[in-house]
């Protein structure tokens, strides 16, 4: 293998982290800390999406991450295809709070309940289709009010200062109409009774145009493996499984060896069990190290938290290199 990507999309450290301050206890993780121990100087990518369009196809510049993730068009120009991400919000005193896990997974009756359900009630002003199990794709906003961030950046925290402002009235409104739905929405009683955690709002983003920029031509990957609505879109478009999203396998010894360039998309914080941070040292760093340290592997790329670390192969040699805590190491 030439290179192997590996993105923790929801991996977003609070401020501090970047200021030195000391990461509170966590997870060991030796292999990821290894990895990051003999990576280049970060760099800052900013949004993991935008930089994964730049890496793929100048014909995607002036789109948006949602338009380019959804399979279908909107024949208004000036409508918005947006995602809308079920989270859980949880009402303190002073503020409303995206909870630590509040992503929300949805299976396939819930989703197809949930789009018969919209479609009689705001259709045919609004539609809300199927975006696979962590989101749906709502259209029907004036594409200038859809501003808001990757809900992802705001796990365990004050979804306020993120909201969009009074300038937005008509998304607002339906945000606030959707909460009401919701409320009394049968797929989210039948959740409730199933032990799960009910959906409190559709959180709206990703349909800002991508301004024309730098493209790294021809770097294309062989494989995009995830359950990211984007990562299922580039691999689909690449004809992965017949034309079919490829989700990511459970280890690194999964994965086609003769696939040149590989791009795995982990949700560490809010995905499945194989996905969290212990399995993933385990099952992927582990072996993506030995894979560097023998040269089977040329190069290797950790993306989280807006930055990329780039290790090459037998970065062994670089005894120099010291310790240093990988959530420290990530906020640097």
């Amino acid at each position: 293998m030439r290179r192997l990507t590996l993105i923790l999309s929801d991996l977003y450290l609070p401020e501090e982290a970047g200021r030195g301050v000391s990461p509170p206890p966590t997870h060991e993780l030796p292999h990821l800390e290894w990895l990051l121990r003999f990576a280049d100087s970060p760099e800052y990518i900013g949004d993991w999406r935008r930089w994964l369009i730049e890496r793929t196809s100048p014909g995607f510049q002036g789109q948006s991450i949602a338009g380019i993730s959804a399979s279908f068009p909107v024949d208004d120009r000036n409508v918005a295809i947006c995602f809308a991400t079920p989270v859980a919000l949880e009402a303190r005193l002073d503020h409303i709070r995206l909870l630590d896990r509040g992503l929300l997974h949805l299976d396939v009756a819930e989703r197809a309940s949930a789009c018969e359900e919209f479609a009689r009630i705001f259709g045919p002003t609004y539609q809300l289709r199927d975006g696979g199990e962590r989101t749906f794709y709502l259209s029907g906003l004036p594409e200038k009010l859809v501003r808001t961030l990757d809900p992802a950046r705001l796990l365990g925290n004050e979804i306020g200062p993120a909201f969009p402002g009074r300038d937005a009235a008509e998304l607002r409104r339906l945000w606030t109409e959707i909460e009401m739905w919701l409320h009394g929405a049968a797929f989210n009683a039948a959740r409730e009774r199933a032990g799960k955690r009910r959906i409190s709002a559709l959180w709206m983003w990703g349909a800002e145009p991508i301004a024309a920029g730098r493209v790294e031509p021809g770097l294309a990957a062989s494989a995009y493996l995830g359950g990211d609505p984007l990562v299922e879109a580039l691999s689909r478009m690449r004809g992965g499984s017949g034309g079919r999203a490829q989700t990511v396998p459970m280890r690194l010894g999964d994965i086609d060896p003769a696939l040149a360039d590989v791009v795995a998309e982990f949700a560490v914080l809010t995905g499945a069990a194989h996905e969290n941070l212990p399995a993933l040292d385990a099952h992927w760093f582990q072996p993506a190290r030995v894979a560097l340290e023998t040269g089977d592997i040329r190069q290797v790329d950790i993306v989280a938290n807006d930055r990329r670390f780039r290790i090459g192969a037998r970065p062994q040699w670089k005894v120099w290199r010291r310790r240093q805590h990988w959530l420290a190491r990530l906020g640097s």
